[in-house]
């Protein structure tokens, strides 16, 4: 009875973490570079990427961005050779506010989304014991503070509140005389709290060149989930004491850590004429995530502890923007991600790989007050792997592509004319 236990909540600890589910898309102009921001201090999104940046932003400024991925995976199995997911698109949007107080002091608002995902099978398919339908979605809203410590040097921190919810649905191995298996579903709603530090610094800024470094450490959450809701249909009588029409559960995921370490280049090739390199490397701390806890209230439910193993894991990120004036950019970049799943514990629905991907965009300002950017990912991974708790194997294939588009309004950045002397 427990292995069915087990077997019922397999799907559900992957939304306790990213892997191949981290949205990193947090902004536009960063996802043209590969995602290597960590080093950049421009434009809201630095609120995200490195808050130390903060104090290098001038006036009031507000970024909105939305991105559209269009995920397909595919699988083959020994017995049928094409399987495919019946996910939709999906959405996730940031919202960024900077404000400059004073010369040395910066504050900002971010909203976004971190981490989600949703993946959809036909209900009769080969792996409905596993999965059939399963999709989070996380809001997280960090309001910070920056300060310049010196003219070469900030820092910034933000506070982070994240809400969550999520749902799942698998089918269950129970049958009867009229009904061949029954099915599960699992939802509840969660928060946590955690926290964004960066340190910021122009190392080097003269007219033809410019180095700048960064630091940024975006803390691990535990995402509670403490009345969560699990029902059962079409269970047999007999079993009906185990499997109850509806129970709660509580339980708790576990969001990782990522600590980033990030530099830029810029130089001016000519007055009208400048090329920036950019490069981070992201550390996860994937191993936080080692099991996920369900504590069922109905006593005849037995409780389960599903072990996952997540390797902590490092990507390489770089990019490359070719100005004009100052006014319009060119971006091209790439990142190298490992995937913290090792083989034995790859399930249908995060069918997570190692992959290098490209990326590209363009930027377009108007006057002094609108910018525009859009950027584009295509990501095209395959792998062999297995879920060895349900005895499952396949091949995988998953291909997205991610279409992002966002705006930046900037207010109060021209210095009002110094006023005669008498």
């Amino acid at each position: 009875m427990k292995k069915i236990v087990l077997s019922i909540l397999l799907s559900l600890p992957f939304l306790g973490q990213a892997g191949g589910f981290q949205l990193n898309v947090q902004g536009v102009r960063a996802i043209g570079m590969g995602g290597a921001f960590t080093g950049i201090a421009y434009g809201p999104a630095s609120l995200f990427f490195n808050p130390g940046g903060m104090t290098s932003i001038m006036g009031h400024q507000f970024n909105f961005g939305v991105n559209y991925i269009s995920p397909l995976v595919a699988l083959q199995t020994d017995v049928n050779d094409n399987i495919r997911q019946t996910t939709g698109y999906a959405t996730p949007f940031h919202f960024y506010y900077t404000g400059q107080i004073t010369n040395k002091l910066s504050v900002g608002l971010g909203i976004n989304n971190q981490f989600g995902s949703s993946s959809s099978f036909d209900d009769d398919w080969q792996g409905k014991f596993i999965i059939q339908n399963i999709s989070l979605r996380t809001f997280m809203f960090q309001p910070t503070a920056a300060y310049k410590l010196h003219e070469k040097l900030s820092v910034g921190a933000g506070f982070v509140y994240t809400s969550g919810s999520f749902s799942t649905e698998k089918a269950v191995p129970l049958g009867s005389a009229t009904i061949d298996y029954g099915k599960a579903r699992l939802e509840g709603k969660g928060v946590g709290y955690g926290f964004n530090l960066g340190i910021h610094s122009n190392t080097i800024d003269t007219d033809k060149m410019k180095l700048s470094l960064g630091f940024d450490y975006r803390s691990g959450t535990k995402l509670n989930l403490p009345e969560g809701t699990a029902t059962f249909t079409d269970i047999p009588i007999s079993l009906q004491s185990t499997f109850p029409a509806t129970t709660g559960f509580s339980s708790q995921l576990k969001l990782p850590s990522v600590i980033s370490f990030g530099l830029s280049y810029t130089y001016n090739l000519t007055e009208d004429f400048s090329a920036m390199f950019a490069y981070d490397y992201n550390y996860t701390t994937w191993s936080s995530y080692d099991s996920l806890n369900i504590d069922f209230v109905n006593e005849n439910t037995p409780d389960s502890k599903n072990e996952k193993n997540w390797q902590n894991v490092g990507a390489h990120r770089f990019g490359l923007e070719f100005s004009y004036q100052q006014k319009y950019a060119l971006r091209v970049g790439g990142y190298y991600d490992s995937t913290p799943i090792l083989d034995g514990y790859v399930s249908p629905e995060l069918p997570d790989a190692d992959q290098f991907v490209l990326t590209m965009g363009l930027g377009a300002k108007i006057g002094n007050i609108l910018e525009f950017d859009v950027a584009w990912i295509h990501q095209d991974a395959e792998r062999e792997a297995s879920l060895d708790a349900a005895n499952f194997s396949a091949k995988y294939r998953r291909v997205a592509d991610i279409i992002s588009f966002s705006t930046t309004i900037k207010l109060g950045q021209e210095k009002k004319a110094k006023e005669p002397s008498i």
